[in-house]
């Protein structure tokens, strides 16, 4: 499209939402917080319209399961998926990989039907199964002198070291130091744990993370941490009130098994 009709559809846009969307600027074009709030309900909503299209094209033929599931939940549920596979060979699969928020707010807005998540997570509006717990890891340097000293440590064992933080825990781990009246040194904070690898790599600090990470570490020191307090859950959960497809129904009563 040229830019005469591209500028004239914006501008149609603005006027029919009665709001600014985007800022003009010599460098280019942004969007207003308004307009970033409209791309991001927009992508949703095509996601959600691609996903019906499909379904509706497979009925009568193949139903199809809309699961999501975080990168650090695969080896749990797949076992699961596998035997529910095997019992119900007519059933296609449509997965979301994402977080555990983003994911919880497409199985609000009904991109999906059922999701795989981790606590901490706010329970309020869905119903849920629970499929495993697991603890939290400290994660050291390959050539910590004194990683073999302990095969279980406490939090008070890390306090005096610079830690790095996944930040989908960070408040979930400062919680569990502050209950024990503990200050931790907090080197970083990140949102990608495979960085947090690398800076662990060099030397630079220790960092926490769900057990399940530890595939991820490699040649890196690996010590459990003795706190029931940071046990994670990993949950399969469905929108509260929701009529569920019988594939769904089907999955859960594989799940339960």
């Amino acid at each position: 499209m040229s830019q005469p009709p591209l500028s004239y559809q914006m501008k149609q846009l603005e006027a029919e939402l009665h709001v600014k969307l985007f800022e003009r600027k010599r460098t280019g074009v942004t969007l207003t917080k308004a307009g970033q709030l409209l791309y991001e309900r927009t992508e949703n909503l095509l996601a959600f319209v691609r996903s019906t299209e499909n379904e509706v094209a497979k009925a009568g033929k193949k139903q199809v399961l809309r699961i999501g599931i975080t990168p650090t939940t695969v080896s749990t549920i797949m076992p699961c998926i596998a035997a529910f596979s095997r019992e119900n060979p007519d059933v296609n699969y449509e997965v979301r990989d994402a977080i555990t928020f983003t994911l919880f707010n497409y199985l609000m807005e009904g991109i999906i039907d059922i999701s795989v998540v981790r606590t901490p997570i706010n329970l309020t509006n869905v119903e849920y199964l629970e499929l495993g717990r697991e603890p939290m890891i400290a994660v050291f340097p390959p050539l910590e002198e004194n990683r073999e000293e302990k095969k279980v440590l406490l939090l008070e064992d890390l306090t005096g070291r610079p830690l790095i933080l996944y930040r989908r825990y960070e408040k979930f781990i400062m919680e569990a130091f502050s209950r024990r009246n503990l200050t931790p040194d907090i080197f970083c904070v990140c949102d990608d744990p495979r960085d947090a690898m690398l800076w662990v790599k060099e030397g630079l600090a220790a960092a926490v993370f769900p057990e399940s990470m530890s595939g991820m570490c490699g040649s890196l020191g690996i010590r459990c941490l003795e706190e029931k307090s940071l046990e994670t859950k990993i949950l399969l959960i469905w929108k509260k009130g929701k009529h569920l497809s019988e594939p769904v129904q089907k999955f859960l009563e594989v799940c339960k098994k």
